[in-house]
């Protein structure tokens, strides 16, 4: 997967949000009372507020208790680490996902075992899941909400409690998705969010969460090696989130807008996007190339896009063919065919129509 690109983007693949000038001003004061109290990390009113604002958005139940992370990355690998995951185990997951997935199973020392992805939600296979869960010792399976959009979580869940095996939900993309029958997302053992700069709000930058059952946070709360008080989601950060809370549902709503004027000029030429039956939060904007085209194509639309200065992506890599493992069909043709177009909480309508004439420009000289 090729990430390197010039700094000179005029757009670049996410426009991040940014706090508004009066709620700025009130963020920047809270800096300052947090410098003069000294408290950094998870002790102080901002980060107890963050959770409850998140248990609220996600409709936990009352038996989940969250902890506010520095990143989704470390909610993973203190869920995998909760779960009792370790080297030499094997942890189920979706083989079209952010590279971080691998990432944390790799680094706690697991084997992942890569499941196929159905072709129509690009989120994981229920049907390969089951596969392999009858025919291998699994320790633990991740499930991701793919570009923000919600898998089959407590059909998941219930297959994987089926088996004896926990289940951590990865919904680092999907904050401010709609829940809905079988989106549950209290189904799963463990759910891990991000707040990085690329999610439709973000805490100054970076920051996540863990959520769990209470009995089982409480008991590794004082375990330095999963809860570790450095991996905690800082007051600074904290501060940031809670006062960009309340434009979530605008934001979604506009990356949604964004999403859906694509996807409207590219269906024609047979470009089209991942389904959500509405839930989404659609992030990334990632986009499929016409049926028999192949990532020769994609990179070719890739480098046309960043002759204009506008920058795309080839996001999601099969992570197979990053980390090793058992390949996956549906996976690797999806991945050799996606591409994400520039979008964001700060992407404006001029920006989208900018977008939208360069594809068109590509997608006509594909036809003629």
């Amino acid at each position: 997967m090729v990430y390197e690109g010039s700094p000179d983007y005029k757009l670049p693949i996410v426009v991040p949000y940014q706090l508004p000038l009066s709620r700025l001003e009130r963020y920047f004061r809270s800096v300052t009372a947090i410098m003069e109290t000294g408290v950094y990390r998870t002790e102080g009113q901002w980060s107890l507020e963050v959770s409850d604002l998140l248990r609220g958005e996600m409709e936990l139940s009352t038996s989940q208790a969250v902890v506010p992370m520095r990143s989704g990355t470390d909610a993973l690998i203190a869920a995998l680490l909760m779960a009792g995951v370790g080297p030499g185990d094997h942890v189920a997951a979706p083989d079209l996902a952010y590279h971080a997935v691998g990432a944390v199973i790799a680094q706690v020392g697991a084997i992942p075992v890569w499941i196929d992805i159905d072709p129509c939600t690009w989120n994981i296979d229920l049907v390969d899941l089951s596969v392999q869960l009858d025919r291998q010792h699994i320790s633990a399976a991740v499930i991701v909400d793919n570009y923000g959009t919600p898998c089959e979580r407590a059909a998941a869940a219930s297959l994987c409690r089926a088996h004896g095996v926990p289940s951590i939900l990865d919904a680092c993309e999907s904050l401010g998705a709609s829940l809905g029958p079988g989106l549950e997302i209290d189904a799963v053992d463990w759910i891990c969010v991000s707040f990085s700069f690329t999610k439709p709000i973000h805490a100054a930058g970076a920051g996540g969460a863990l959520c769990g059952r209470s009995s089982l946070m409480e008991e590794y709360s004082s375990d330095a090696r999963v809860l570790l008080h450095q991996r905690r989601l800082p007051e600074l950060n904290a501060a940031y989130l809670v006062m960009a809370w309340s434009d979530l549902r605008d934001v979604v709503r506009g990356l949604r807008e964004v999403y859906e004027r694509y996807w409207a000029h590219f269906s024609n030429y047979g470009m089209v996007g991942q389904p959500d039956g509405g839930a989404g939060t659609r992030i990334h904007a990632p986009f499929l190339l016409p049926s028999g085209r192949d990532r020769v194509d994609r990179d070719d639309l890739i480098a046309h896009l960043t002759l204009f200065g506008i920058q795309a992506r080839p996001y999601f890599e099969s992570q197979a063919r990053l980390f090793g493992g058992r390949l996956c069909r549906v996976s690797c043709e999806i991945a050799d065919r996606v591409v994400c177009l520039p979008t964001g909480a700060g992407f404006s309508e001029q920006n989208t129509d900018c977008v939208i004439s360069r594809v068109l420009e590509w997608l006509g000289r594909q036809v003629s």
